[in-house]
């Protein structure tokens, strides 16, 4: 009875395997007000902005692309992290910045598991 209680116990605590699985999460860009001047959206954190031209794509901005965008919404794919705070930049057809606005996304995860993660969604409001 002994040996059956303690294999028991013992199945309860062997470690949790996630599969070997990655995910992109998605940050939405709600544009709030006139975005007829609003030519393209960009994250920015303390390594840039993108997407730009001048972005490494292995370097720490490389995993920021713009998945769909239809001028009041821009949805970008942001790779597995969950940033905590950003700064969404619009920007004018010939380059000029017309807002630097800083946002405090509140990510859902939307699949996935708590002991191995999944993929998450945020949405940010921010004056065009």
């Amino acid at each position: 009875m002994a040996v059956l209680v303690t294999m028991t116990g013992l199945t309860g605590c062997a470690p949790f395997a996630c599969p070997a699985i990655g995910w992109s999460n998605t940050l939405t860009v709600q544009l709030v007000g006139d975005t007829s001047a609003v030519d393209q959206v960009q994250l920015c954190t303390d390594a840039g902005c993108a997407p730009a031209a001048d972005v490494d794509p292995s370097g720490p901005l490389g995993w920021i692309t713009v998945e769909s965008n239809d001028g009041d919404s821009w949805t970008f794919s942001v790779g597995m992290t969950s940033m905590e705070q950003v700064t969404v930049r619009t920007l004018a057809a010939d380059g000029t910045v017309l807002s630097d606005t800083e946002a405090t996304p509140e990510w859902v995860r939307v699949g996935g598991s708590a002991q191995c993660g999944g993929p998450s969604e945020a949405t940010v409001a921010v004056q065009a």
